[in-house]
């Protein structure tokens, strides 16, 4: 194929935009399955009437994560943590999304789930509470929205506030794709307070994926940030797995983890 310019002629191969077309088709095919798409539907780029229609996970975050390779990882972390009887029947999940992974877990007499998100719909089933709420006001008891959230898990555990001093009741918190977008410190510290001793935290996390333009500047850049917030605190890594390091490579601080880690029981 030949263009022309002016007087002049610039001779492109069809065969190099071929290529070129094929490797822009993959890119985009491999940021649709890990990454958030590189064109969300945010609310400047969409007609504004479609928005009511939409949910208020999409309305915040714009399109989901393409769920398929974290919900096949912790599926297998789910299952073995259940054959071993390590979840529990109290489990929170933290930045749950749309589609809550949590919901991978077996359901069973006596277990229950309350999902945490910003944009959660306030939703309630008999196992299951949806709590919109921002992960940062976690034990904020000053804030309007973490009072209002405590006193909706509290009857959705049929908890009385008044009389119940006991605070550490959940057996295992999940985080999944949430620790770039908030101060990872002091969302992790403030639902801990909340992890009975001996419960785990499970992370399923890769530093620097998702929308940059929402990282918060205290958000998780790098894995060993996490061990030490851990070690400092008192947890016990059990499990660390980087599913898609290349085969010779050793960093592991920038890689997507899944981690489980329990919380010591304090002599």
């Amino acid at each position: 194929m030949v263009v022309f310019f002016g007087e002049g002629r610039l001779g492109i191969g069809c065969s190099d935009m071929v290529w070129a077309s094929l490797g822009l088709i993959l890119a985009l095919i491999l940021n649709w399955l890990f990454y958030k798409p590189m064109f969300g539907c945010r609310h400047d780029r969409q007609d504004p009437n479609l928005w009511q229609h939409a949910n208020p996970w999409q309305q915040y975050w714009g399109e989901s994560y393409g769920p398929e390779l974290k919900r096949w990882l912790l599926n297998t972390v789910f299952g073995k943590l259940e054959t071993e009887e390590k979840i529990g029947n109290l489990i929170v999940d933290v930045g749950s999304g749309a589609s809550p992974v949590t919901q991978l877990v077996k359901t069973k007499p006596g277990r229950k789930r309350v999902c945490v998100d910003i944009a959660a719909d306030n939703g309630r089933s008999l196992d299951e509470l949806r709590i919109r709420l921002d992960a940062e006001k976690v034990g904020q008891f000053r804030t309007l929205s973490f009072r209002k959230a405590l006193l909706r898990v509290c009857a959705f555990l049929q908890i009385n506030p008044k009389t119940e001093a006991k605070t550490e009741r959940a057996d295992t918190l999940v985080f999944s794709d949430m620790l770039n977008y908030v101060d990872f410190r002091k969302v992790l510290n403030g639902f801990a307070e909340y992890l009975k001793p001996g419960g785990r935290i499970i992370v399923f996390n890769l530093p620097n994926r998702g929308n940059g333009l929402l990282f918060s500047d205290k958000g998780l850049k790098d894995n060993r940030q996490l061990y030490a917030f851990l070690e400092e605190h008192h947890f016990e890594i059990e499990h660390k797995a980087f599913p898609k390091r290349p085969r010779n490579e050793i960093d592991e601080s920038e890689e997507l983890i899944v981690l489980v880690a329990r919380k010591c029981v304090q002599a």
